[in-house]
């Protein structure tokens, strides 16, 4: 059960690391009375022997309750043993009572704890009440302090279970707006991005992540509390009257994205300021696309190069920088084109094929530099563009612009030889090295 899985890892890795400072009594008789029961309690439950262990955690929990947070930490993993293997729903239930208020004694006796411990109750008792539509709020009310406390470091499936427990309190009628929904929505999105964006940096998987993402957004969407006349109804009035309200365009990005209403003047506004406050790669690309979509290529390259600037892998910057390379050959800037698509390259390996083809093509096309004096200069071109195929791998497009070399009488009649060095002038500015296309 993947639930139980994350929970036992957190406890493991947070809980029993805790340090197992403890508060003896001072009194001689009761100091012994407290070392004894502390011993039988660890022995019996490090044994794996339960049973034994909860009569021992009740001794202590009733005359020495603040003996150690260890007890705690130690009761939890028992009790919630006894619920994962509870055989009736009296067992579960007992079982999970018992668990929440060993989470609320530790943090009435140590409150320091509960910022750091109050997400790992949360978990808990989702997977004890979140059939229990009676426990709803309960839940709710639990993840919301989770938030509180431990803010987006709290561990990351907080925002699923939480987006979860919201749709079906939605479901169950218990008074959740649809505002509140969206509340909850963008507060689990917040924390999940960040999750993902911290996993990354750390060079970490963020499979898990990336699924509860996509969990989120699609309870979202079944919820179909959104549309375009939603946005532009309630939303977009509120955005022209406060331009620069971070989150009121963080919302309209988020849900305009989601319900396919991106050709709006609106949403380029608050994509913009999204991308102003919070650099994104996506939010930059969706600028630059959007842009080149319209054939604004002035303002679709100022977005791709800052998505070039902000990508966070070779892969997102090259696809950004392509793009850039593409609109500098339809202007027509066929020097910076290729300066540029080396560079992608560069970035990019994937891309080689692609970005040299790019080069020989634009070299084949560009007749305006034929000077017109002799036929071997003019084609000394098509060698060029040649090497920058045989470059890409590209081997028919290489057979096509050898068969525009020079022939083996223009050569000769120019008084030139095989192997002479030609400098191809224009944009191009490369010299090579002669050859004749092949014999018909």
């Amino acid at each position: 059960m993947r639930i139980k899985f994350l929970l036992t890892l957190i406890l493991i890795t947070s809980g029993y690391s805790a340090m197992a400072q403890f508060k003896w009594p001072e009194d001689p008789e009761k100091r012994s009375d407290a070392q004894t029961k502390w011993t039988l309690f660890s022995d019996t439950e490090k044994a794996g022997n339960y049973d034994a262990a909860k009569g021992h955690l009740e001794y202590i929990l009733k005359n020495y309750p603040d003996l150690s947070e260890s007890t705690y930490i130690k009761g939890i993993a028992i009790w919630d043993e006894s619920w994962e293997n509870g055989k009736t729903e009296a067992e579960k239930v007992k079982a999970a009572t018992k668990v929440m208020s060993l989470y609320d004694l530790r943090f009435e006796l140590y409150p320091d704890s509960k910022k750091e411990n109050i997400g790992r109750q949360a978990i808990s008792a989702y997977r004890y009440y979140i059939a229990d539509s009676e426990k709803t709020q309960y839940l709710l009310d639990l993840f919301k302090l989770t938030y509180e406390l431990e803010g987006n470091e709290a561990f990351y499936p907080v925002s699923r279970y939480y987006m979860q427990t919201a749709v079906l309190g939605f479901a169950r009628d218990i008074g959740l707006t649809d505002e509140q929904i969206l509340d909850i929505y963008n507060r689990c999105t917040e924390h999940i991005d960040y999750q993902i964006k911290k996993a990354k940096s750390q060079n970490k998987s963020t499979k898990a992540m990336d699924a509860g993402k996509e969990f989120i957004d699609k309870k979202l969407a079944d919820l179909n509390l959104i549309d375009c006349d939603f946005i532009v109804d309630k939303l977009v009035p509120q955005f022209k009257a406060n331009p620069k309200d971070e989150e009121l365009a963080n919302k309209i990005f988020v849900y305009a994205f989601n319900g396919g209403c991106t050709d709006a003047d609106w949403f380029l506004e608050a994509a913009k300021m999204v991308l102003e406050t919070k650099p994104q790669y996506g939010v930059a690309n969706l600028l630059g696309s959007t842009y080149l979509k319209e054939k604004d290529y002035v303002n679709a390259k100022i977005y791709y190069n800052k998505a070039v600037e902000i990508a966070e892998d070779n892969t997102d910057k090259g696809k950004a920088m392509k793009q850039i390379v593409l609109m500098e050959r339809l202007d027509g800037n066929k020097s910076e084109a290729r300066k540029l698509a080396i560079a992608t390259v560069e970035i990019d390996p994937t891309l080689k094929e692609e970005m040299y083809t790019l080069i020989g093509d634009m070299v084949m096309q560009s007749d305006e530099c034929n000077q017109e004096k002799s036929q071997v200069n003019d084609r000394a071109r098509f060698i060029v563009a040649y090497e920058y195929y045989l470059k890409a791998g590209n081997q028919l497009k290489a057979s096509q612009a050898k068969s525009y070399f020079p022939s083996g009488g223009e050569i000769f009649t120019e008084g030139k030889e095989l192997g002479d060095s030609v400098t191809v002038g224009c944009w191009i500015q490369q010299t090579v090295k002669l050859q004749k296309r092949p014999e018909q």
